[in-house]
């Protein structure tokens, strides 16, 4: 190497020391500057994150750090609380958290949050360290390190335990207060200030209307009112509306959609809002019609009698069950020389009365010794005499009053017998007119001695029993009622009749001519005016044709229960009877197709399978076709049937795809009946959900609701679903709507025949392309 290329290399060696000292340099001002920054980010950074740590342990709601496997990384205090546990000292994993019934739920939520980023009011349950479930609603977020690679999720769970409970409560008590609404017999609506037409209306009102409920929410209440009762109505209106009143009660008439009037206790009340405007008003609406009417007979009735009262021609005094004056006339004064005002007797002492007044009567004592007698026997009297001192004589009766055992006072009437004679005449002959009345009756009337002598009929009597009055007067009861039967019975009855007894019996008799027929005869003691039994009467009415038809009826019954067994016996020989060709046809398809194995060709083989399906269905109709004429032969095994159990027996048994769920939302009770034919009904209900779903993924939820008398069952499913003018025909027998050799059409009408054997209903709601809700009710 020369000396010029050693020179110039040493000069390059020193450039390149110079250029790397200068480097070096700059470098040491670059290290200082970063370093300097460093730690101001340094502190900004520990101040952001005592910031952040502050929120994170003080925040209300509890905040969960997890990494992407779930594993708990951080808790806040509230976290803590909320679940239970301490992660500095035991690892948890989220799955642990969630409930078992939302696990899946989860997991799908927890791919939207590692797909989006990010998820929104996310609700489901959780356990706590103590298994208690809770309710919680959850916002959360994804964690990214620098590379924009998912670390972590984060997210602020808050308890809405309370809240679920508290909305559920309030649904119930939604649902409660609109079932008694709905069932309650007074009639109720909702009406709205500026809304034409009632808001609300219950089934109540709608049935005492007539109208329909979309009918009456167009229509005002001044359309349905009376127009007698409207300018009441709307003053009372008026009021409510000035701010007044806030509530009205008033009696008014309505008009019905077919123009009849009833009448109503209307209370209406308003519902105001902060300011005092009426924003809606409560109306409630009582049937009073058949009240009004018997208030207003009753007024007519006591107007009648106090009417009748006060111009009787007797003297009328009634006492109460202390022997106070409740009620009296100015005939009764009259008659007993009493000169008092009627008002003043009111409340007086009946037993002190008699003792002031007795010295009007010719024997005072008597007349109080007899008032004692008649008043402690408590005895119907009629006729009893009493003669005063002017030479007056009245006729004094007695009815005691009581209600039950009860009594509740007594009434005295008093008579001039004087004046009682004077009109004998005029007596007679109203006499002669009621027995002609009596004669003409169509009921038979018959008249009798205390030795059963007969004493009087009537003219249809005498056609009852084909005898004239000539061969029935004077004659023993005997000579009518001549069948042993009604001769023991005739003489039980008279027995009771001497003890005061009345009552209504039959009897079979023979009539003049022979013809045996059958007599209803009402029977009462006959009295003389000293109140003695001196015979009976009896009211006879011809039910021969009745009891024709009662006959007719057993003997129908009976027939009827006699073809039952026989048809049923019919069914199990007839359905032997079409087995046996089937099967014989069957096995005669399986020797062709054996003897004649590879020579036949393909079209010859699928008609030998089609022969064998149809064989199959024909046979499996016939089969159901006895199970449905079997339903309701052996109705008596009825026992408790726990349905839980039965459920579970029939989701085993089932053939139940994996796309396919069966959900039962509350445990079934247990009910009186069947045990195999519910079963049956259920198989039946839940295999058809099942053959007609068409969906990727298959649901079906039972459920049953508790009612008064029965259950009330629902089977939904979210199948192909059936259309509307169809859901009367599918209960028929052989109506099938999806012809397929699994379908018979037998299926739902034997789930029908089950039902109606237990005492219930069955409906449905579906709609095409959706699905399918059977419902249907067991009694208890």
């Amino acid at each position: 190497m020369s000396q010029d290329q050693i020179a110039i290399l040493q000069r390059a060696l020193e450039r390149e020391k110079k250029a790397r000292k200068a480097a070096e340099k700059i470098l040491e001002e670059k290290s200082r500057e970063l370093y300097f920054t460093s730690q101001k980010l340094e502190n900004l950074l520990d101040e952001k994150s005592s910031q952040l740590e502050g929120v994170f342990e003080n925040i209300v709601d509890a905040f969960v750090l997890m990494d992407i496997k779930g594993n708990i990384l951080k808790f806040n205090d509230a976290a803590t609380k909320l679940f239970g546990y301490d992660i500095s000292k035991e690892s948890i994993n989220v799955s642990n958290l969630v409930h078992q019934d939302d696990f899946k739920y989860a997991v799908l939520s927890f791919e939207e949050l590692i797909t989006k980023g990010f998820f929104k009011n996310y609700e489901a349950r959780v356990y706590t360290k103590s298994k208690e479930i809770k309710w919680v609603h959850i916002n959360a977020s994804i964690v990214f390190d620098r590379k924009n690679k998912p670390i972590a999720a984060q997210g602020i769970v808050r308890d809405i335990t309370q809240e679920k409970a508290l909305k559920q409560q309030l649904e119930d008590q939604k649902n409660q207060l609109s079932i008694i609404i709905n069932n309650s017999p007074i009639g109720i609506s909702l009406s709205k200030s500026n809304y034409r037409g009632l808001l609300q209306i219950n089934r109540a009102l709608v049935n005492m209307l007539g109208y329909s409920a979309e009918e009456l929410k167009t229509m005002k209440v001044q359309d349905i009112t009376h127009p007698d009762d409207e300018e009441a109505s709307k003053l009372l209106r008026d009021q409510l509306y000035s701010g007044e009143i806030d509530q009205f009660n008033i009696e008014k008439r309505y008009i019905k959609k077919d123009g009849n009037i009833f009448w109503a206790k209307t209370n209406v009340t308003a519902v105001r809002d902060k300011y005092g405007e009426i924003e809606y008003q409560v109306a409630t609406l009582e049937d009073i019609s058949k009240e009004r009417e018997s208030k207003e007979k009753l007024i007519e009735s006591e107007n009648r009698l106090a009417t009748l009262v006060l111009n009787l021609d007797s003297g009328i005094l009634l006492e109460d069950e202390n022997r106070k004056v409740v009620l009296t006339n100015h005939k009764f004064c009259e008659l007993l020389n009493i000169d008092i005002a009627v008002d003043d007797l009111y409340g007086m002492d009946c037993s002190e009365a008699a003792e002031q007044n007795k010295v009007l009567f010719k024997d005072p004592n008597a007349f109080v010794k007899r008032m004692n007698e008649i008043d402690s026997a408590k005895q119907m009297v009629i006729g009893d005499e009493l003669e005063m001192l002017d030479g007056k004589i009245l006729e004094r009766n007695y009815l005691p009053i009581t209600i039950g055992e009860k009594s509740k006072g007594f009434l005295w009437t008093f008579t001039d017998v004087t004046l009682k004679r004077r009109y004998s005449k005029s007596l007679e002959a109203q006499k002669q007119k009621y027995y002609n009345i009596i004669a003409n009756m169509n009921l038979g009337l018959v008249e009798v001695s205390s030795d059963n002598k007969i004493l009087m009929v009537n003219q249809s009597f005498t056609e009852m029993s084909g005898y004239n009055e000539v061969e029935l007067l004077g004659k023993h009861t005997n000579a009518i009622f001549n069948t042993e039967e009604a001769k023991a019975v005739i003489a039980i009855e008279n027995a009771k009749r001497k003890k005061g007894q009345s009552n209504s019996y039959e009897v079979k008799v023979e009539t003049k001519n022979g013809e045996i027929r059958y007599w209803l005869i009402s029977g009462a003691p006959n009295y003389d005016l000293n109140g003695d039994i001196v015979g009976s009467i009896g009211v006879h009415l011809d039910i021969t044709e009745l009891k024709k038809l009662e006959l007719q009826k057993e003997k129908l019954l009976l027939k009827l229960e006699k073809s039952n067994d026989e048809l049923q016996e019919y069914a199990h020989i007839v359905s032997h009877d079409l087995k046996s060709p089937l099967r014989s046809i069957d096995a005669l398809v399986s020797w062709l197709k054996e003897d004649n194995k590879g020579k036949l060709d393909e079209m010859s083989l699928r008609n030998f399978d089609l022969i064998e399906t149809t064989l199959e269905k024909m046979e499996q109709l016939i089969s159901d076709v006895l199970a449905y004429s079997s339903i309701g032969s052996d109705s008596d095994t009825k026992a408790d049937v726990n349905l839980n159990t039965k459920l579970d027996n029939i989701i085993s048994m089932l053939y139940i795809p994996e796309h396919i769920d069966i959900k039962i939302l509350h445990p079934l009770p247990i009910v009186n009946g069947d045990a195999t034919k519910l079963q049956q009904l259920f198989q039946n209900l839940i295999s058809n959900a099942i053959k007609f779903i068409d969906k990727d993924k298959g649901v079906i939820i039972i459920d049953f609701e508790d009612l008064k008398s029965h259950y009330k069952f629902s089977i939904k499913d979210n199948g192909i679903g059936i259309d509307k003018q169809f859901h009367n025909k599918i209960f028929k027998i052989f109506h099938a709507l999806n012809k397929s050799k699994d379908s018979t059409g037998i299926g739902l009408s034997i789930v029908k025949k089950i039902i109606d054997l237990h005492e219930g209903q069955i409906w449905l709601e579906s709609e095409p392309n959706v699905g399918t809700t059977f419902y249907f009710t067991l009694k208890k």
